[in-house]
């Protein structure tokens, strides 16, 4: 069998090497013309798969626009956010609210006796709200404290200048600490121990067991509403008093029921125009990004004499047609606001989409449920479908997965670029198997002509010893 290594000419004096490389790139010109197609169709896939990121969030802008929230919302402000602030729901009415806050709402805080250096002398079991805390021997004011606060008992426990420091979580009157001797029947009693723990830390009196030091009383929150007295609520948020607002009470207002200090402020609820101004802002913003993206995408640069990637592709030239009909035809026959140019949406000539806020502020004033349904209107309710509704069914028809234009455009392009890395592969097998070949075959020549160019010189060293042999016999003669 020959020896597959390469001589490199050296019975012929070829570079035999660079002959093989030579032959080889010959047959490695498919895998050009492969690569060269695969690189054409990742800049194709890669267009597509921007065109489908754009116009997946075109599709969230459009879906904001099919809400009614978007444009039914409201707004409430108040004249002193110091007093009362509030929020209104949709389905709130517009109208103005006069508050007036007597008493704001406030958790109890106790505290306990000075106790530095505290160390609990037995086992002892504190009930708070009906959760029981165990204390053991040796536990500190830190340990109590941490174990109250674990324990979610709705108090909040912490030490100050070595006394500990309960506050109830929730405030009202209805959330207080009460000992034994704070409450005509003990069973009403929330806040108690089995041995003498609370006693020994100051919270609760030796002879009446009740609590010791308040160091703020709790207390309801008590308003007036465009003069309706005595609403009262054991927080400082109020949303049961008016359908669908909740008024909130400022904690820090400075009123005083017993000095008769009281703090008022106006709440005006209004149409919130700027919720709906902001979602049609952001669905023109991203109209005209994706129609700009595949303008970019799809022209033809005259300087370069180059077109871009998707130049000429119908398509994307359909997909550009289908949304600029979707955003300039009429959306229903009748109503002073039938089309999106009707509410300030307009499209130019070079296809750029313009918004005008303060005509479209104006239609949403007039009438808010007609504006609406350019954007959200359905045929089976409204007799037509809204511009939004059309745009999202369109986008979904194009991006659903599996079945839309765009997955299965891609899947085409990953598909038939595996086959061409396949393609490549099996070049690639076929190339190593011909170098192979061509080496073999070269070091064969090598071989034949060396041994050949052997017996030469030995046949040339013969006829000079004939030679010599002959004229060595002359001689003599």
């Amino acid at each position: 069998m020959l020896n597959s290594m390469q001589l490199d000419g050296l019975a012929t004096g070829m570079d035999t090497t660079a002959v093989i490389d030579q032959l080889v790139a010959l047959e490695q010109r498919p895998i050009l013309n492969y690569q060269q197609e695969i690189s054409e169709l990742e800049q194709t896939k890669g267009a597509w798969r921007d065109i489908n990121s754009r116009l997946d969030n075109l599709s969230g802008k459009a879906t904001d626009l099919k809400m009614s929230s978007t444009f039914n919302s409201r707004t409430a402000n108040s004249t002193d956010n110091d007093v009362v602030t509030a929020t209104a729901s949709n389905n709130s009415n517009e109208a103005n609210y006069s508050i007036t806050v007597h008493e704001v709402a406030k958790s109890q805080r106790i505290f306990g006796g000075q106790l530095e250096g505290y160390s609990a002398g037995y086992d002892d079991t504190i009930t708070i709200n009906s959760s029981e805390i165990d204390i053991k021997t040796g536990d500190t004011l830190g340990d109590i404290s941490n174990k109250i606060n674990d324990s979610e008992a709705g108090v909040k426990a912490s030490i100050v200048d070595n006394r500990l420091v309960l506050e109830t979580t929730e405030t009202g009157i209805d959330n207080v600490l009460k000992g034994e001797g704070d409450v005509a029947d003990p069973a009403d009693s929330n806040f108690s121990s089995s041995g003498d723990i609370l006693k020994d830390l100051g919270l609760i009196s030796n002879d009446t067991q009740s609590i010791v030091n308040e160091a703020q009383e709790a207390s309801d929150a008590l308003i007036d509403i465009n003069g309706i007295t005595g609403i009262t609520n054991s927080s400082n948020s109020f949303s049961e008093v008016v359908e669908g607002i909740t008024f909130e009470m400022n904690p820090n207002a400075e009123v005083d029921s017993n000095a008769g200090v009281t703090a008022s402020a106006d709440i005006n609820v209004t149409k919130d125009t700027a919720k709906a101004t902001k979602a049609v802002q952001g669905f023109v913003d991203q109209y005209n990004s994706v129609m700009n993206f595949i303008d970019g995408k799809t022209n033809y640069d005259e300087d370069e004499n180059k077109g871009a990637v998707l130049q000429g592709d119908s398509t994307a030239m359909r997909l550009q047609t289908r949304l600029r009909s979707l955003v300039t035809s009429q959306v229903k026959d009748s109503g002073d606001f039938n089309t999106l140019s009707s509410i300030g949406i307009e499209i130019d000539r070079q296809g750029v989409m313009s918004f005008d806020k303060s005509k479209f502020t104006e239609a949403l004033e007039e009438s808010s449920e007609e504006v609406m349904s350019i954007f959200n209107g359905e045929s089976e309710s409204d007799g037509f479908d809204g511009m939004a509704v059309k745009i999202d069914s369109y986008l979904d028809q194009l991006m659903q997965s599996n079945t839309g234009l765009i997955p299965r455009r891609l899947d085409f392009y990953d598909n038939r670029i595996d086959s061409l890395n396949d393609d490549i592969e099996d070049v690639q097998r076929s190339v190593e198997l011909t170098r192979e070949r061509y080496v073999e075959q070269f070091a064969a020549m090598e071989s034949a002509i060396s041994e050949m160019n052997q017996q030469m010189s030995w046949m040339q060293s013969q006829l000079s010893s004939l030679s010599g042999s002959t004229s060595m016999l002359s001689g003599n003669n």
